[in-house]
C-alpha cells in the first residue's frame, strides 16, 4: 500500500521541483539611475561687450545733448549653485530641467566725450555684483555625457551712471549708483568629464530696465544698459 501511495506522489513532487520557474518582473536599475537629482556648485569666468546704449544729457528738463553711445565691457568672474533633475526621453537622451542661483563680481564700463561749444561732456555707464536666479533646461546627446541647454532668469545688479563738464572755470561731476533689475537669456553646453565634475560654456545676453537717473539739479539722462558675454565654467555635481 505504501509503495502505491509513494508512486502516485513522488512524480507530482518531482515535478514541482523541477519544473519552470518563471521569475517577477524587475524595473531597470539603470532606468533609476538616470532619473535622480543632484545639487552642483560652480565657478565661472567670461568677457562681456555692451549692448548699444545712447548716452545724452537734458538740461532743465528741456535741451538734449547727445554724447555718444556707451557699450560696457570688461572680464567677469561669478559662482553658481543649483538643483536638476533629468527625465530619460526618446533614443537614449536625457532631458534635464533645474534651477540655479549665481552672482558675477567684476565691473563692465563704458564712457563717451563729445565737445558742446567751448565745454568738453563725458558720460559713463558701468554694470557690477550681478545677481541672478535662472530655470535651466535641456536635452543630452546620446551617449549622455554633453548636455545642451537654454536659460532664461531674472538679474539684479549695481548700475552706475556719471556725467561731467568741463569748461574754462572747472569741472563739474556728477554720478548715481542705484540697484536694477532685468532678464537674462542663454544659450551653453555642459561636458561631463566624470561622476563629478564638468565644464561648460554659454554665450548669454542680459538686459536692464530703462531709468531717468537724475545728476544734479539740472541734469538728467535715460540709461538702458545691457551686454552680451561669452562664459566658461567648472561645475562640481554631488
Amino acid at each position: 500500500m505504501a509503495a502505491v501511495l509513494m508512486s502516485w506522489v513522488t512524480p507530482g513532487l518531482a515535478g514541482d521541483v523541477i519544473g519552470e520557474v518563471t521569475e517577477p518582473d524587475v524595473l531597470s536599475s539603470q532606468r533609476y539611475a538616470r532619473d535622480v537629482s543632484a545639487f552642483y556648485l560652480g565657478v565661472s569666468a567670461g568677457r562681456a561687450s555692451g549692448g548699444s546704449d545712447e548716452f545724452g544729457v537734458r538740461v532743465n528738463n528741456d535741451q538734449l545733448f547727445v554724447l555718444g553711445e556707451v557699450k560696457p565691457n570688461g572680464n567677469f568672474g561669478g559662482f553658481r549653485g543649483g538643483w536638476r533633475g533629468t527625465l530619460p526621453t526618446w533614443g537614449g537622451r536625457e532631458y534635464v530641467y533645474g534651477v540655479e542661483i549665481g552672482y558675477d563680481f567684476g565691473t563692465l564700463d563704458d564712457s563717451t566725450t563729445t565737445q558742446i561749444g567751448t565745454a568738453v561732456a563725458s558720460g559713463r555707464s558701468a554694470i557690477s555684483d550681478v545677481f541672478s536666479l535662472r530655470l535651466k533646461n535641456g536635452l543630452t546627446n546620446r551617449r549622455g555625457n554633453i548636455l545642451y541647454f537654454a536659460t532664461v532668469g531674472y538679474v539684479r545688479g549695481d548700475i552706475t551712471t556719471s556725467a561731467s563738464l568741463t569748461e574754462l572755470t572747472g569741472t563739474m561731476r556728477f554720478e548715481e549708483v542705484d540697484r536694477r533689475e532685468g532678464f537674462s537669456v542663454s544659450l551653453g553646453a555642459e561636458h561631463q568629464l566624470n561622476e563629478n565634475w564638468s565644464i561648460t560654456g554659454e554665450i548669454e545676453y542680459l538686459q536692464f530696465e530703462s531709468e531717468t537717473v537724475d545728476l544734479g539739479p539740472m541734469f538728467s539722462t535715460k540709461s538702458t544698459p545691457s551686454y552680451r558675454g561669452f562664459r566658461i565654467g567648472l561645475n562640481y555635481t554631488f
